[in-house]
């Protein structure tokens, strides 16, 4: 019997992996791709298009209302809508007379939104009476264009299935034209340092390089665990025929190269052979990423003096910047998410903040939540999406991703602004909370304690420390706070004893809980290296599934 449901198990992971393997729509994929290349997006196009698509955004929102919304009966945001009494008429009329965003604000403020967990699917959407659940493939776009399939990293819940397509890539390769042109990064050697498929970072970063008519010289690569070996078979497959389409017709496209996650020894070899020949190197990569080469390249006395890191995938903070620029390299943020399957925003060419951004306007509606969270004893606006590109993998009308930052509109001159780009964020935090006791606690500025605070104290740096949610045997939720077993020998009484005190910062609330935590023995330490995803992220919490 025992075989039997060994049988029974393989054949229903062979039909999901069957199911899943979409070879038809790979063939296609490949068909596609040499239209792909073939016709390159220059610096003055890029101008050209994102002006269009900014007098126009208006237009494509109520469009993409019309047909996504108030065209599907079970749309779970035409329950919303019809709640707060707003008919494509009213919305219309709304966005004609005062603009997209304030419009987007007004609904926000009549329940017209969903959060990151009502979105997925994991909790009801509750608004006074109306009650009901979202499923996430009621979110899905059904249209059909060439692209692949990606999944999120999956730092802090399972990962995410997504469809990018070619088409959603051509726009979001206008948005990266001007990045290029704004930080000066056409003349350089690229390499990027990311995973093959299903993460998309990588496959996207240099297939958008390929049509703004730039040749990545170097894909360092990760590999991604899968469920089965038919998953693991197709995603080198489809990762492969991207490969050998972008060599046959594109400006040159690298083979994944492999690396393991703390030997980056290969990427540094790589910067320091481009110096020695007088070329200047940019790597996309996520930032923690970023930090293990600039560490490794200070240890072994190799300066990265003239490298850029694209940093994504995760804030790009303080104590991030300054290791990256011990080892005279400097690093520019970006920031995305999977379920847009777009960069959201491109670094600022002359930034007050590190990780100020400016928000692709052509292509998303971004506002903060009207209705603020207590965090900390003050209000944080969680961020809202809506997306204004029909071939996102999912249609967003104000979508919370867990998110919240500081939403500024200022003059920096630089050319992401001047094409349109005018809104700015920075301190882009997660606002996930941690439990324990029957406590919640946010972390989104824990950040400051594992990469500066510990650092400076214990020795180490950032991606050295991190706080994970587990259970004992005795399935009491246990705070473990992991040390990277490379730091030796430290004091874990007064390492325990700076946490607590952190975490009791703030509020009344803060100082209890943390008092709580410390009576239940709810802390402790593990020499451990901290979780990473498949990416390479190394988030201030994990959580233990």
């Amino acid at each position: 019997m025992r075989k039997l449901q060994e049988l029974k198990d393989r054949y229903r992971a062979l039909r999901a992996g069957l199911e899943n393997a979409n070879l038809k729509g790979t063939f296609a994929l490949a068909a596609s791709l040499r239209r792909f290349f073939s016709d390159p997006i220059t610096p003055q196009r890029a101008q050209e298009e994102i002006k269009a698509l900014l007098a126009g955004r208006e237009e494509r929102f109520l469009e993409l209302a019309r047909t996504r919304i108030y065209a599907r009966p079970g749309s779970p945001y035409l329950k919303l809508l019809r709640r707060a009494g707003c008919e494509y008429a009213d919305l219309e009329g709304n966005v004609r007379r005062h603009g997209l965003e304030p419009t987007l604000e007004r609904l926000a403020g009549e329940g017209v939104y969903l959060t990151a967990e009502e979105a997925k699917g994991k909790k009801d959407v509750v608004r006074g009476e109306q009650t009901f659940r979202v499923s996430p493939k009621d979110l899905e776009n059904s249209a059909s264009s060439p692209g692949f399939v990606t999944e999120s990293s999956g730092t802090t819940n399972a990962p995410l299935r997504s469809a990018s397509s070619l088409n959603l890539l051509v726009c979001a390769a206008l948005n990266k034209s001007i990045f290029f042109s704004a930080h000066d990064l056409f003349s350089r050697s690229h390499a990027v340092y990311d995973a093959i498929l299903p993460s998309g970072g990588g496959i996207r970063n240099i297939l958008m390089n390929a049509k703004i008519e730039v040749s990545t010289d170097r894909w360092f690569a990760r590999t991604i665990p899968h469920d089965s070996a038919l998953a693991s078979w197709y995603h080198y497959f489809v990762t492969y025929v991207i490969v050998a389409c972008g060599k046959l017709f594109g400006p040159g496209f690298p083979r994944p190269e492999f690396v393991e996650t703390e030997d980056v020894h290969p990427i540094v070899d790589w910067v320091i052979e481009n110096r020695r020949q007088g070329k200047l190197c940019c790597i996309a990569t996520a930032a923690s990423n970023a930090v293990r080469i600039a560490r490794v390249a200070w240890e072994m006395g190799a300066s990265l003096e003239g490298t850029k890191f694209v940093a994504n995938g995760e804030p790009l903070t303080e104590g991030k910047r300054e290791l990256i620029e011990r080892a005279r390299a400097t690093s520019i943020s970006v920031y995305g998410f999977e379920d847009l399957a777009f960069r959201v925003g491109y670094g600022c060419a002359n930034p007050v903040y590190t990780d100020e951004l400016h928000i692709n306007r052509h292509m998303v509606a971004l506002i903060p939540h009207p209705s603020p969270l207590a965090y900390d004893g003050l209000p944080i606006h969680p961020l809202l999406f809506t997306s204004l590109h029909p071939a996102t993998p999912r249609f967003f009308l104000n979508v919370e991703n867990g998110d919240y930052a500081t939403l500024v509109k200022r003059d920096c001159g630089c050319p992401l602004e001047k094409i349109g780009f005018t809104l700015h964020i920075h301190h882009v935090r997660s606002y996930e909370k941690f439990t324990s006791e029957g406590m919640n606690y946010f972390y989104g500025d824990l950040f400051d304690l594992f990469e500066k605070i510990l650092p400076s104290e214990f020795g180490g740096g950032p991606g050295d420390y991190q706080l994970v949610e587990e259970e004992d045997d005795n399935g009491q939720t246990r705070l473990s706070l992991l040390v990277h077993p490379r730091l030796g020998d430290l004091d874990e009484v007064r390492l325990l004893a700076r946490l607590k005190e952190t975490l009791a910062r703030g509020d009344r609330s803060s100082r209890f809980m943390a008092n709580v935590w410390q009576s239940a023995g709810t802390f402790r330490v593990r020499r451990q290296v901290p979780y990473s995803s498949p990416r390479g992220k190394i988030s201030p919490l994990h959580i233990l599934q």
